[in-house]
């Protein structure tokens, strides 16, 4: 659908924004423990290893360290962090805590920054300063050589590769049964790779936006800021399987490796595992023992198994009710074969999620997606999927807010290429209305999955609860450039609309959405809207077709409330609430920040729920 568009100022983020660093130079590299932090890259390594950081974050430490053993005032970091644009004091407190969540540094510690009261930090880990060419990250020099030796028409030694974009691999006779299995096969191949630290692997949900698109892979690479692409190509005969695969070099455009595999079907586990290593060892990455064993492991050694899953992953891709049946209905098929398949109980919890508040009701979905990922994590703890849905069942349904963020960074701590669990821990500081951490941590998964559909709205949730509307909808509508039909981006765009005091337009989105889609949610959503305009029949027939619905499937009882509400229908607000709060519906995480309840903040009742929530006293929105 065409979406309506407010005047608004140029964005500085764009889908497919990248950065082109500096030409080399003599760079001054500051050392200080297992850290080497380099200026002029703007990189921070941690024994050899990538340190994610926000530029802001990035911009803090490299004060701190150039003042090394002086005192820093708050003043000066505002002015040289923040120059010329005004602030709050409290960006330098959440800074410096992601900061020192970076480094490793505990509560209470100071092993690296020390914080003096009421006046600012100290930097007091011992810092040496050397002028050094790095050999590890060398992309903007190659591309110096690179263009110097297009003119002699000479051929480019690459010094190493760290950055890798993996395509969706093509499925030869467009056949809709190998479908499942071209898709799989790369995202399989990208989970594994996401895991190697020192390797920056685009997330598959970027990646799939390539899908069925005739692209040069040296363009996309140099689109997506990787040094290297794989393509794919697959083919089904029978019970044979033809796997053919090339790794570009994108600086010259040049083959680095390239692959032909002619297996049984019964092999499909052998090639997913040998296209990984044989990527990892053509890309001249260094591994550590646990890489190297990650890399070689197989979660399961049924070949039928892992079909199953794959087909599992495909359809519940789909993020529609019947996708999510047939995605439970694989995985449980998965899990029958070999009891003991992490990932497999791991899809399962994922799909018991996704099912729970808009096709079931949580009490119904949410024990089963709790069980699977216990299951999972009992058979390997080491699973980032597995720790990033446990984080989301604590948060939506247990409502263990400490619970849930200690499963987020539990699964960055595994994985720290982990788009997803970046995306879900903002959305926990969204919830608990930490902003700022909210948009740093979208920023880090903005670097691994730059074209994410959900990250995008996580950014817009961000300013919608700033009150920032102009970004807002800024951010939801490169959610919808990419994907039109995107029903989180077009239901969000509604209530951005609806706190604009844009009613009209909040009904125009909401009428396609709902009429779309056959999630009670947006049907609910366009009700509070034709309440809030005054449309009290509308919204009384919205009402109605609620019930009916209610008696064949699940309707949560915290969209009813919102649309009393906006009627002035206090005392049948808090009724559906408290049936929301007993059926353990997760739009209550909602409660603290959606601008629906403004108008009863001050209720006691109100307050009361918000504390058995989890959300009462020492709960700031800032």
């Amino acid at each position: 659908m065409k979406v309506p568009k407010k005047r608004q100022k140029n964005s500085k983020r764009g889908p497919r924004e990248t950065t082109t660093l500096p030409p080399q130079q003599a760079r001054v590299v500051y050392s200080f423990g297992p850290f080497r932090l380099n200026e002029a890259e703007r990189l921070v390594l941690r024994n050899g290893q990538p340190v994610p950081l926000t530029p802001k974050v990035f911009d803090i430490l490299l004060l701190l360290v150039k003042s090394a053993g002086h005192l820093v005032s708050k003043n000066r970091l505002l002015n040289e962090t923040w120059p010329e644009v005004f602030v709050d004091e409290a960006n330098i407190s959440v800074n410096i805590s992601t900061l020192r969540r970076a480094l490793g540094e505990n509560p209470g510690e100071h092993q690296y920054i020390e914080t003096v009261s009421k006046c600012g930090y100290r930097f007091v880990a011992h810092v040496t300063e050397n002028a050094e060419k790095m050999i590890q990250f060398e992309a903007p020099s190659q591309r110096q050589v690179a263009s110097e030796a297009e003119k002699s028409g000479a051929r480019v030694k690459h010094l190493g590769f760290y950055s890798l974009a993996v395509l969706p691999f093509n499925n030869e006779r467009a056949d809709p049964r190998v479908q499942y299995l071209a898709n799989g096969l790369a995202e399989s191949v990208i989970r594994n790779l996401s895991q190697l630290r020192n390797l920056r692997v685009v997330a598959h949900n970027t990646m799939f936006r390539y899908q069925g698109k005739e692209i040069d892979p040296q363009v996309l690479g140099k689109e997506l800021g990787v040094d290297s692409v794989l393509a794919g190509r697959i083919l089904q005969l029978d019970d044979q399987l033809i796997v053919k695969t090339e790794l570009i070099d994108v600086i010259n455009g040049w083959q680095i490796w390239g692959g032909h595999y002619h297996k049984s079907l019964s092999d499909i586990l052998e090639v997913e595992a040998e296209i990984s290593q044989e990527i990892s060892v053509q890309l001249k990455l260094r591994l550590t023992g646990e890489e190297k064993r990650n890399l070689y492991r197989r979660h399961t050694e049924s070949a039928e198994a892992y079909r199953l899953y794959l087909k599992g992953r495909y359809h519940w891709n789909k993020f529609d009710q019947d996708g999510l049946k047939h995605a439970i209905n694989y995985f449980t098929q998965a899990i029958k074969i070999d009891p003991a398949y992490p990932l497999a109980y791991a899809g399962l919890a994922d799909s018991y999620y996704r099912l729970s508040n808009v096709y079931a009701p949580t009490r119904e979905a949410m024990p089963k997606a709790k069980e699977a990922a216990i299951r999972a994590l009992e058979i390997d703890e080491t699973l980032s999927e597995t720790h990033a849905a446990l984080g989301l069942i604590k948060l939506c349904y247990e409502w263990d807010w400490s619970g849930a963020e200690s499963a987020f960074l539990r699964a960055i701590e595994i994985n720290p290429n982990y788009a997803v669990a970046h995306q879900r821990l903002g959305l926990y500081f969204n919830l608990r209305g930490r902003f700022v951490e909210a948009t740093e941590e979208l920023d880090l998964a903005l670097t691994i999955d730059p074209l994410s559909l959900q990250t995008y709205w996580g950014f817009a949730l961000s300013y919608l609860l700033m009150k920032d509307y102009g970004r807002a909808v800024e951010e939801i509508q490169k959610a919808l450039e990419m994907d039109s039909g995107y029903k989180p981006a077009l239901y969000l765009l509604g209530r951005i609309y609806e706190a604009m005091g844009e009613l009209e337009l909040a009904m125009n989105v909401l009428k396609t959405t709902a009429a779309s889609n056959d999630s009670p949610v947006f049907l609910a959503a366009l009700g509070h809207a034709y309440a809030l305009a005054h449309m009290r029949r509308d919204a009384r027939r919205t009402l109605n077709a609620l019930d009916k619905l209610s008696k064949a499937q699940y309707v949560s009882p915290y969209g009813i409330a919102v649309i009393h509400l906006a009627l002035g229908e206090k005392e049948q607000c808090f009724s559906y609430l408290e049936q929301a709060y007993e059926n353990r519906c997760e739009m209550m995480t909602w409660l603290k920040i959606d601008p629906a309840f403004d108008s009863v903040r001050t209720d006691f009742r109100f307050a009361n729920l918000l504390q058995r929530v989890g959300l009462g006293v020492g709960h700031d929105v800032r």
